[in-house]
């Protein structure tokens, strides 16, 4: 597996099927921009969470709250699911899905539109769900020990050079640390969905010595999202907010970035599946079978 074809084979693929990807994530990442919307309103509406929520806020999310996972997670693992079908030549007729139980199913087709909730989907939502909800709290228990520290080793009130070397280097671990989880997350998930069974140390042995390979090719994509997501977002944000105008309230700027961050969380979930699916074309088995009589349910 080389690095450079196989990113070239992951955007080649997407460009060709652009449309057919765009359908399948564009609803759930809709949803997923309006619930956290609603979320952010909720929480933050007066600038500061009210008392008898604070116990919903973490620092480790984004927005601030662990809920945030909890309800993205449903609409990611939608997307990826999707994506996967698509490249395992899987039955994917736009459609709406929504099961109740096991025998009860109410599908209706809307065109240009994708959305199923089902037990594939529910358990991929509750592993994206769990893994991230560990990483979110480990980075907020982070940031209390990096004050605690510092509230212990330096005198008060603390400055801007004696935060400033301690968190850009907290920030860069996390960035690392993050996106290596995120990519082992997604492989197996996506592991998940592509076979049918949850098999982590199985798919890891299915590599057969491409780990640093994998890992190299889910960093270059994720990068390739970062740079486009937060240069248009500082690039928005100095076009629409004056030099001389008053600093933006927190509420505003993060409604600004949740909603200008929708297509990008697009794209970041359709590169990120289609790598997925692309590597494990190549290593593991589709269980198309199992796919197919899943979608025609």
């Amino acid at each position: 597996m080389r690095i450079s074809k196989t990113v070239a084979r992951v955007l080649d693929y997407c460009r060709a099927n652009a449309w057919p990807l765009f359908v399948a994530a564009w609803f759930p990442c809709f949803l997923t921009t309006l619930c956290l919307t609603a979320l952010a309103l909720v929480l933050f509406a007066e600038g500061q969470a009210p008392a008898w929520l604070l116990w919903l806020l973490s620092r480790g999310f984004d927005p601030w709250t662990w809920l945030s996972p909890i309800v993205a997670a449903p609409f990611s693992a939608m997307v990826l699911a999707f994506v996967l079908d698509r490249m395992a030549n899987a039955p994917e007729h736009g459609r709406v899905v929504v099961r109740r139980g096991i025998e009860s199913v109410k599908r209706f087709a809307i065109p240009g539109l994708r959305f199923e909730l089902g037990p594939r989907i529910l358990l991929a939502a509750l592993l994206l769900a769990a893994i991230q909800l560990l990483c979110g709290f480990a980075i907020d228990g982070e940031h209390r020990l990096l004050v605690a520290g510092l509230l212990a080793t330096h005198d008060l009130p603390l400055g801007p050079e004696d935060i400033a070397p301690w968190a850009s280097a907290m920030g860069v671990f996390n960035l690392f640390a993050g996106g290596l989880v995120l990519a082992w997350t997604y492989l197996f998930v996506g592991d998940f969905l592509w076979t049918g069974s949850f098999d982590p140390i199985g798919c890891r042995r299915a590599l057969d010595g491409n780990h640093l390979r994998f890992v190299a090719i889910m960093f270059i994509v994720l990068a390739i999202v970062a740079i486009l997501k937060y240069g248009l977002i500082l690039a928005a944000g100095l076009i629409l907010i004056p030099a001389d105008a008053a600093s933006p309230s927190f509420l505003t700027l993060m409604l600004m970035h949740i909603a200008l961050a929708w297509p990008f969380d697009v794209l970041h979930l359709v590169l990120s599946a289609a790598t997925v699916g692309t590597i494990l074309g190549a290593f593991r088995p589709p269980a198309v079978a199992a796919i197919r009589s899943a979608a025609a349910l």
